[in-house]
């Protein structure tokens, strides 16, 4: 099997970087020339494409309420540089505000508790956990402080 169809069956499977089929394809012991050929081929038909695959995945990240710090990652971790990320993020018609997001997401976790009844230390438990839970998806410490703050404030 030739490089460039081992690699239009890998994108079959989703869309990917330009780095990660070469990633692939250098696990499958091709030879950098053919390699070289396949990505070539496949990025003039727009087989593979980073700077749509980072529009694509900006906008999947915020649906699934990831912060910008966490999405940037995990595009860097696929091998998109970071002019193409950036280019993607200035191509975005709408941004969606981050901490309106966040805010939601803090909401959630308190949920029914009425914070006014709990006490110091509860407070502070429920605040880190929602900064932790905010860390996680992505949110820069000053977002997801001001979120824990507001959402538990009595």
């Amino acid at each position: 099997m030739t490089a460039l169809d081992r690699a239009l069956k890998y994108l079959n499977i989703k869309p990917r970087t330009r780095h990660q089929v070469e990633q692939y394809l250098k696990g499958k012991e091709y030879a950098e020339d053919e390699i070289a050929e396949a990505l070539a081929q496949l990025e003039e038909y727009h087989y593979i494409d980073d700077l749509n695959f980072a529009r694509m995945y900006i906008e999947l990240g915020f649906e699934k309420g990831r912060g910008m710090a966490r999405i940037r990652r995990e595009l860097s971790e696929k091998g998109v540089n970071r002019d193409t990320i950036a280019a993607a993020i200035d191509e975005l018609e709408e941004l969606p505000d981050e901490y309106e997001m966040a805010l939601k997401i803090g909401r959630n976790i308190v949920g029914g508790i009425d914070v006014s009844a709990l006490e110091y230390e509860d407070i502070q438990k429920l605040r880190a956990k929602i900064a932790r839970r905010l860390a996680g998806r992505g949110y820069t410490g000053d977002v997801a402080y001001k979120v824990a703050k507001e959402c538990t404030d009595k």
